[in-house]
């Protein structure tokens, strides 16, 4: 999947463009040099407890390859010059149309920048109309106000939250399950 642009307007009315195009081969490299500092990232939740590795992302991409519908799609963000994150659609229930969706902004110079944003609105729609998906759930590690508040902006509603649900630092920490209901 490559997008059309995706403009949204984020703080300060500041316009970011983004496209998604689908995890592939050539991605690796970057993302694996984008996600080095995973124990920063760990902070914010999963998949980042531990070092990514190329056959992991390989996985992803072949999992998509068909012919029967994959459990998970992902994609990367790409502005006009590189690449600043990814975003997935994940744990697809393909019986009860439902899945998770979850955003990564790498570095932490380009969060609250609008990628989030029209990342998760881009996948968001496509869900929706290309996958025929009717619920979704954001699984928020608690303190992560950001994610809460994007998602919260999306459209999401905080239904539950898992106790201790994530080991990070050696803590477990609570979870927040948001869902966003197609129609409701």
């Amino acid at each position: 999947m490559v997008t059309q642009g995706v403009s949204v307007c984020c703080r300060e009315g500041l316009q970011v463009s983004i496209k998604l195009r689908a995890l592939a081969p050539e991605h690796i490299p970057w993302l694996l040099e984008a996600c080095s500092d995973w124990e920063e990232l760990a902070q914010h939740g999963s998949p980042y407890w531990r070092p990514r590795s190329c056959a992991e992302l390989q996985r992803k991409i072949d999992d998509t390859a068909g012919p029967l519908p994959a459990a998970a799609y992902t994609f990367v963000i790409v502005d006009e010059t590189r690449l600043v994150g990814e975003v997935s659609v994940h744990a697809i229930d393909w019986r009860n149309r439902v899945a998770q969706v979850g955003v990564c902004i790498w570095r932490p110079e380009d969060r609250r920048c609008g990628y989030g944003m029209a990342g998760c609105t881009a996948v968001i729609d496509w869900a929706v109309k290309h996958l025929g998906l009717r619920r979704l759930e954001a699984w928020i590690l608690k303190g992560n106000s950001a994610s809460l508040e994007l998602f919260r902006t999306l459209g999401f509603e905080q239904e539950g939250t898992f106790k201790q649900r994530y080991l990070h630092d050696g803590y477990y920490k609570d979870i927040n399950i948001l869902a966003y209901i197609v129609g409701a």
